[in-house]
Protein backbone atom coordinates (compact mmCIF):
# COMPACT_ATOMS: atom_id res chain seq x y z
CA UNK A 1 0.00 0.00 0.00
CA UNK A 2 1.30 3.43 -0.92
CA UNK A 3 2.54 5.60 1.90
CA UNK A 4 0.21 8.51 1.04
CA UNK A 5 -2.87 6.32 1.52
CA UNK A 6 -2.34 6.08 5.28
CA UNK A 7 -1.16 8.50 7.87
CA UNK A 8 -2.06 11.34 10.17
CA UNK A 9 -2.63 13.64 7.19
CA UNK A 10 -5.12 11.36 5.38
CA UNK A 11 -8.09 13.53 4.53
CA UNK A 12 -10.58 10.72 5.29
CA UNK A 13 -9.18 9.78 8.71
CA UNK A 14 -9.03 11.99 11.79
CA UNK A 15 -6.72 10.75 14.56
CA UNK A 16 -6.67 11.80 18.18
CA UNK A 17 -3.92 14.31 19.01
CA UNK A 18 -0.56 12.69 19.76
CA UNK A 19 -1.99 9.21 19.15
CA UNK A 20 1.29 7.99 17.68
CA UNK A 21 3.17 9.06 20.82
CA UNK A 22 0.63 7.32 23.02
CA UNK A 23 0.95 4.11 20.98
CA UNK A 24 4.74 4.24 21.29
CA UNK A 25 4.50 4.62 25.07
CA UNK A 26 1.91 1.85 25.40
CA UNK A 27 3.95 -0.45 23.17
CA UNK A 28 7.17 0.14 25.11
CA UNK A 29 5.35 -0.29 28.41
CA UNK A 30 3.88 -3.61 27.26
CA UNK A 31 7.35 -4.77 26.13
CA UNK A 32 8.84 -4.00 29.54
CA UNK A 33 6.00 -5.86 31.23
CA UNK A 34 6.58 -8.83 28.88
CA UNK A 35 3.08 -8.51 27.43
CA UNK A 36 4.37 -9.15 23.95
CA UNK A 37 1.03 -9.76 22.18
CA UNK A 38 -0.15 -6.38 23.47
CA UNK A 39 3.05 -4.62 22.41
CA UNK A 40 2.79 -6.17 18.95
CA UNK A 41 -0.79 -4.91 18.65
CA UNK A 42 0.16 -1.37 19.67
CA UNK A 43 3.14 -1.20 17.29
CA UNK A 44 1.11 -2.66 14.42
CA UNK A 45 -1.53 0.03 14.96
CA UNK A 46 1.24 2.61 14.91
CA UNK A 47 2.70 1.54 11.56
CA UNK A 48 -0.77 1.35 10.06
CA UNK A 49 -0.95 5.08 10.78
CA UNK A 50 2.67 5.80 9.88
CA UNK A 51 4.16 2.97 7.78
CA UNK A 52 7.71 4.28 8.18
CA UNK A 53 7.60 5.13 11.88
CA UNK A 54 11.03 3.93 13.18
CA UNK A 55 9.96 2.93 16.70
CA UNK A 56 6.80 1.32 15.42
CA UNK A 57 8.64 -0.87 12.93
CA UNK A 58 11.41 -1.87 15.33
CA UNK A 59 8.80 -2.47 18.03
CA UNK A 60 7.01 -4.96 15.76
CA UNK A 61 10.29 -6.82 15.20
CA UNK A 62 11.16 -6.95 18.90
CA UNK A 63 7.66 -8.15 19.80
CA UNK A 64 7.82 -10.90 17.17
CA UNK A 65 11.21 -12.01 18.47
CA UNK A 66 9.92 -12.21 22.03
CA UNK A 67 6.90 -14.21 20.82
CA UNK A 68 9.27 -16.68 19.16
CA UNK A 69 8.08 -15.77 15.66
CA UNK A 70 11.62 -15.47 14.33
CA UNK A 71 10.92 -16.01 10.63
CA UNK A 72 8.31 -13.25 10.67
CA UNK A 73 10.72 -11.02 12.61
CA UNK A 74 13.44 -11.72 10.05
CA UNK A 75 11.18 -10.79 7.13
CA UNK A 76 10.05 -7.59 8.85
CA UNK A 77 13.59 -6.58 9.79
CA UNK A 78 14.77 -7.23 6.23
CA UNK A 79 11.98 -4.99 4.98
CA UNK A 80 13.00 -2.22 7.40
CA UNK A 81 16.61 -2.39 6.22
CA UNK A 82 15.63 -2.25 2.56
CA UNK A 83 13.37 0.74 3.16
CA UNK A 84 16.09 2.42 5.26
CA UNK A 85 13.74 3.03 8.18
CA UNK A 86 15.35 4.15 11.45
CA UNK A 87 19.03 3.94 12.42
CA UNK A 88 20.55 1.51 9.91
CA UNK A 89 23.23 -0.04 12.11
CA UNK A 90 20.91 -0.44 15.10
CA UNK A 91 18.40 -2.29 12.90
CA UNK A 92 21.23 -4.32 11.35
CA UNK A 93 22.35 -5.40 14.79
CA UNK A 94 18.84 -6.68 15.55
CA UNK A 95 18.74 -8.45 12.17
CA UNK A 96 22.08 -10.17 12.85
CA UNK A 97 20.80 -11.27 16.26
CA UNK A 98 17.73 -12.85 14.64
CA UNK A 99 19.84 -14.66 12.06
CA UNK A 100 22.08 -16.07 14.78
CA UNK A 101 19.03 -17.31 16.71
CA UNK A 102 17.85 -19.01 13.51
CA UNK A 103 21.30 -20.53 12.97
CA UNK A 104 21.78 -18.74 9.62
CA UNK A 105 25.52 -18.26 10.22
CA UNK A 106 26.52 -18.23 6.56
CA UNK A 107 24.14 -15.34 5.91
CA UNK A 108 25.57 -13.51 8.94
CA UNK A 109 29.08 -13.93 7.53
CA UNK A 110 28.01 -12.72 4.09
CA UNK A 111 26.30 -9.61 5.48
CA UNK A 112 29.06 -8.65 7.93
CA UNK A 113 31.85 -9.14 5.41
CA UNK A 114 30.06 -6.76 3.02
CA UNK A 115 29.39 -4.18 5.76
CA UNK A 116 32.96 -4.29 7.09
CA UNK A 117 34.43 -3.91 3.59
CA UNK A 118 32.53 -0.65 3.22
CA UNK A 119 34.71 0.70 6.09
CA UNK A 120 31.95 3.02 7.30
CA UNK A 121 31.14 1.24 10.55
CA UNK A 122 30.47 3.51 13.55
CA UNK A 123 33.17 3.07 16.20
CA UNK A 124 30.72 1.77 18.79
CA UNK A 125 29.59 -1.01 16.41
CA UNK A 126 32.93 -2.05 14.90
CA UNK A 127 34.27 -4.27 17.67
CA UNK A 128 30.99 -6.11 18.15
CA UNK A 129 30.58 -6.75 14.41
CA UNK A 130 34.13 -8.06 14.08
CA UNK A 131 33.55 -10.44 16.98
CA UNK A 132 30.25 -11.62 15.50
CA UNK A 133 31.95 -12.16 12.14
CA UNK A 134 34.63 -14.36 13.66
CA UNK A 135 32.24 -16.48 15.72
CA UNK A 136 29.76 -16.80 12.85
CA UNK A 137 32.55 -17.96 10.57
CA UNK A 138 33.49 -20.53 13.18
CA UNK A 139 29.91 -21.76 13.51
CA UNK A 140 29.46 -21.89 9.73
CA UNK A 141 32.62 -24.00 9.42
CA UNK A 142 31.60 -26.21 12.34
CA UNK A 143 28.26 -26.87 10.66
CA UNK A 144 30.10 -28.40 7.70
CA UNK A 145 32.04 -30.69 10.07
CA UNK A 146 35.15 -30.15 7.94
CA UNK A 147 37.18 -27.74 10.08
CA UNK A 148 40.57 -29.44 9.76
CA UNK A 149 40.28 -29.91 5.98
CA UNK A 150 39.35 -26.25 5.54
CA UNK A 151 42.41 -25.09 7.50
CA UNK A 152 44.69 -27.42 5.54
CA UNK A 153 43.40 -26.14 2.18
CA UNK A 154 43.70 -22.50 3.28
CA UNK A 155 47.28 -23.10 4.45
CA UNK A 156 48.27 -24.52 1.08
CA UNK A 157 46.91 -21.42 -0.67
CA UNK A 158 48.99 -18.90 1.31
CA UNK A 159 51.69 -17.21 -0.73
CA UNK A 160 54.87 -15.59 0.57
CA UNK A 161 53.33 -12.17 -0.11
CA UNK A 162 50.28 -13.15 1.98
CA UNK A 163 52.49 -14.14 4.88
CA UNK A 164 54.55 -10.94 4.67
CA UNK A 165 51.39 -8.80 4.55
CA UNK A 166 49.81 -10.53 7.55
CA UNK A 167 53.01 -10.22 9.57
CA UNK A 168 53.34 -6.50 8.74
CA UNK A 169 49.71 -5.79 9.62
CA UNK A 170 49.95 -7.64 12.93
CA UNK A 171 53.03 -5.61 13.85
CA UNK A 172 51.36 -2.32 12.93
CA UNK A 173 50.24 0.04 15.75
CA UNK A 174 47.06 0.67 13.69
CA UNK A 175 44.14 -1.37 15.06
CA UNK A 176 42.42 -1.28 11.69
CA UNK A 177 45.32 -3.11 10.05
CA UNK A 178 45.46 -5.58 12.93
CA UNK A 179 41.74 -6.34 12.42
CA UNK A 180 42.26 -6.78 8.67
CA UNK A 181 45.11 -9.22 9.25
CA UNK A 182 43.20 -11.39 11.70
CA UNK A 183 40.07 -11.23 9.56
CA UNK A 184 42.04 -12.67 6.62
CA UNK A 185 43.60 -15.53 8.64
CA UNK A 186 41.94 -18.90 8.29
CA UNK A 187 45.04 -21.11 8.29
CA UNK A 188 46.01 -20.71 11.94
CA UNK A 189 47.94 -23.99 11.77
CA UNK A 190 50.46 -22.62 9.27
CA UNK A 191 53.85 -22.57 11.10
CA UNK A 192 54.65 -18.96 10.14
CA UNK A 193 51.11 -17.73 10.88
CA UNK A 194 51.14 -19.46 14.26
CA UNK A 195 54.44 -17.84 15.24
CA UNK A 196 53.27 -14.41 14.10
CA UNK A 197 50.09 -14.77 16.16
CA UNK A 198 52.09 -15.84 19.21
CA UNK A 199 54.25 -12.72 18.86
CA UNK A 200 51.13 -10.59 18.36
CA UNK A 201 49.80 -11.74 21.75
CA UNK A 202 52.86 -10.19 23.43
CA UNK A 203 52.71 -6.77 21.71
CA UNK A 204 51.87 -4.06 24.30
CA UNK A 205 50.08 -1.90 21.71
CA UNK A 206 47.98 -4.67 20.14
CA UNK A 207 44.20 -4.49 20.44
CA UNK A 208 43.18 -6.46 23.60
CA UNK A 209 39.86 -7.56 22.14
CA UNK A 210 41.65 -8.86 19.07
CA UNK A 211 44.06 -10.81 21.26
CA UNK A 212 41.06 -12.61 22.74
CA UNK A 213 39.83 -13.52 19.26
CA UNK A 214 43.30 -14.76 18.30
CA UNK A 215 43.42 -17.00 21.38
CA UNK A 216 40.02 -18.44 20.50
CA UNK A 217 41.12 -18.96 16.90
CA UNK A 218 44.15 -20.93 18.02
CA UNK A 219 42.08 -22.96 20.46
CA UNK A 220 39.44 -23.70 17.82
CA UNK A 221 42.14 -24.51 15.27
CA UNK A 222 43.43 -27.27 17.58
CA UNK A 223 46.76 -25.51 18.05
CA UNK A 224 48.39 -27.19 21.05
CA UNK A 225 51.05 -24.85 22.35
CA UNK A 226 52.16 -22.71 25.27
CA UNK A 227 52.23 -18.93 24.77
CA UNK A 228 52.60 -15.61 26.56
CA UNK A 229 49.78 -13.04 26.57
CA UNK A 230 50.30 -9.41 27.53
CA UNK A 231 47.26 -7.33 28.49
CA UNK A 232 46.81 -4.20 30.57
CA UNK A 233 50.39 -4.22 31.86
CA UNK A 234 50.31 -7.89 32.89
CA UNK A 235 51.73 -11.01 31.27
CA UNK A 236 50.45 -14.55 31.70
CA UNK A 237 51.58 -17.86 30.18
CA UNK A 238 48.83 -20.24 29.08
CA UNK A 239 48.50 -23.47 27.14
CA UNK A 240 45.79 -23.55 24.50
CA UNK A 241 44.55 -26.93 25.74
CA UNK A 242 43.65 -25.28 29.07
CA UNK A 243 41.70 -22.39 27.57
CA UNK A 244 37.93 -22.31 28.06
CA UNK A 245 35.25 -20.61 26.00
CA UNK A 246 33.97 -17.28 27.28
CA UNK A 247 31.78 -16.53 29.04
CA UNK A 248 31.85 -19.79 30.97
CA UNK A 249 32.02 -21.07 34.51
CA UNK A 250 30.19 -20.73 37.79
CA UNK A 251 31.71 -17.34 38.63
CA UNK A 252 30.33 -15.78 35.43
CA UNK A 253 26.89 -17.29 36.02
CA UNK A 254 26.71 -16.11 39.64
CA UNK A 255 27.47 -12.50 38.69
CA UNK A 256 24.89 -12.66 35.90
CA UNK A 257 22.34 -14.17 38.31
CA UNK A 258 22.75 -11.32 40.82
CA UNK A 259 22.52 -8.67 38.08
CA UNK A 260 19.42 -10.31 36.59
CA UNK A 261 17.77 -10.57 40.00
CA UNK A 262 18.28 -6.86 40.60
CA UNK A 263 17.02 -5.63 37.22
CA UNK A 264 14.83 -8.23 35.55
CA UNK A 265 11.56 -6.88 36.94
CA UNK A 266 12.55 -3.22 37.32
CA UNK A 267 14.26 -2.55 34.00
CA UNK A 268 14.78 -5.53 31.61
CA UNK A 269 16.41 -3.30 28.99
CA UNK A 270 19.00 -2.09 31.48
CA UNK A 271 19.49 -5.69 32.60
CA UNK A 272 20.44 -6.73 29.06
CA UNK A 273 22.87 -3.82 28.82
CA UNK A 274 24.41 -4.68 32.21
CA UNK A 275 24.96 -8.30 31.13
CA UNK A 276 26.54 -7.05 27.90
CA UNK A 277 28.90 -4.85 29.92
CA UNK A 278 29.86 -7.88 32.03
CA UNK A 279 30.37 -10.07 28.95
CA UNK A 280 32.46 -7.35 27.33
CA UNK A 281 34.66 -6.90 30.38
CA UNK A 282 35.40 -10.64 30.55
CA UNK A 283 36.04 -10.72 26.80
CA UNK A 284 38.52 -7.86 26.97
CA UNK A 285 40.56 -9.18 29.91
CA UNK A 286 40.56 -12.85 28.79
CA UNK A 287 42.42 -15.10 29.67
CA UNK A 288 42.91 -13.10 32.88
CA UNK A 289 40.13 -13.28 35.46
CA UNK A 290 38.54 -10.49 37.48
CA UNK A 291 40.50 -9.75 40.62
CA UNK A 292 39.38 -10.42 43.30
CA UNK A 293 37.09 -13.36 42.44
CA UNK A 294 34.11 -12.06 44.40
CA UNK A 295 30.86 -12.42 42.46
CA UNK A 296 28.98 -10.04 44.77
CA UNK A 297 31.58 -7.31 44.27
CA UNK A 298 31.58 -7.58 40.47
CA UNK A 299 27.79 -7.79 40.25
CA UNK A 300 27.56 -4.58 42.28
CA UNK A 301 30.18 -2.91 40.11
CA UNK A 302 28.42 -3.95 36.89
CA UNK A 303 25.13 -2.58 38.22
CA UNK A 304 26.79 0.70 39.18
CA UNK A 305 28.46 1.05 35.77
CA UNK A 306 25.33 0.24 33.78
CA UNK A 307 23.31 2.82 35.71
CA UNK A 308 26.08 5.41 35.50
CA UNK A 309 26.54 5.04 31.73
CA UNK A 310 22.81 5.54 31.25
CA UNK A 311 22.58 8.54 33.55
CA UNK A 312 20.32 6.67 35.98
CA UNK A 313 20.69 7.12 39.73
CA UNK A 314 21.66 3.99 41.61
CA UNK A 315 21.84 3.59 45.38
CA UNK A 316 24.76 1.23 45.93
CA UNK A 317 24.48 1.39 49.72
CA UNK A 318 21.87 -1.35 50.00
CA UNK A 319 24.01 -3.87 48.11
CA UNK A 320 27.12 -2.67 49.90
CA UNK A 321 25.51 -3.50 53.24
CA UNK A 322 23.88 -6.73 52.05
CA UNK A 323 27.16 -8.09 50.68
CA UNK A 324 29.42 -6.46 53.32
CA UNK A 325 31.42 -4.66 50.65
CA UNK A 326 33.90 -1.83 51.11
CA UNK A 327 33.10 1.37 49.18
CA UNK A 328 36.69 1.75 47.97
CA UNK A 329 36.74 -1.86 46.74
CA UNK A 330 33.53 -1.29 44.79
CA UNK A 331 34.87 1.90 43.21
CA UNK A 332 38.10 0.12 42.20
CA UNK A 333 36.07 -2.56 40.40
CA UNK A 334 33.87 0.09 38.81
CA UNK A 335 36.92 1.96 37.54
CA UNK A 336 38.37 -1.23 36.03
CA UNK A 337 35.19 -1.80 34.03
CA UNK A 338 34.98 1.86 32.95
CA UNK A 339 38.63 1.80 31.89
CA UNK A 340 37.90 -1.19 29.64
CA UNK A 341 35.00 0.74 28.08
CA UNK A 342 37.25 3.76 27.47
CA UNK A 343 40.02 1.65 25.93
CA UNK A 344 37.55 -0.17 23.76
CA UNK A 345 36.10 3.06 22.38
CA UNK A 346 39.58 4.36 21.55
CA UNK A 347 40.68 1.15 19.86
CA UNK A 348 37.59 0.56 17.76
CA UNK A 349 37.80 4.12 16.55
CA UNK A 350 40.87 3.03 14.55
CA UNK A 351 42.65 6.25 15.40
CA UNK A 352 46.04 4.62 15.52
CA UNK A 353 46.64 5.94 19.04
CA UNK A 354 46.21 3.05 21.42
CA UNK A 355 46.82 2.66 25.11
CA UNK A 356 48.94 -0.18 26.29
CA UNK A 357 46.97 -3.40 26.38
Amino acid sequence: MEKHQKGPHDSKIVYFPNLTGKLVNKGMSALKQKKFKESLNYFQQLIEMEPEHPQGNVGVVLSLVELGQLEEAKEKCDEILKKDIGEYYDVLQIYISILIQLGDYEEVVEILEAVIQEQTLPAQMAENFYQLLYFSRKMAVDDTDQTENVYEKKAEMLSENDLDRIAAQLQSPDSKLQWQAVQSIEAVGHPIIKEELKKFLTYPDANPSLKTIVLQMMKDGNISDSMDIHKFGKTITVHTSNLVDIPEGQFYRLVKKIVSHQLEQKNPTLMEMAIQIWDHYLFMIYPFQPDPLNEQLWATAVLEVSHRLNGIEFDVNELKQTFSLNEETIENAVEKILEIERISMKDIGFSGNHPNS
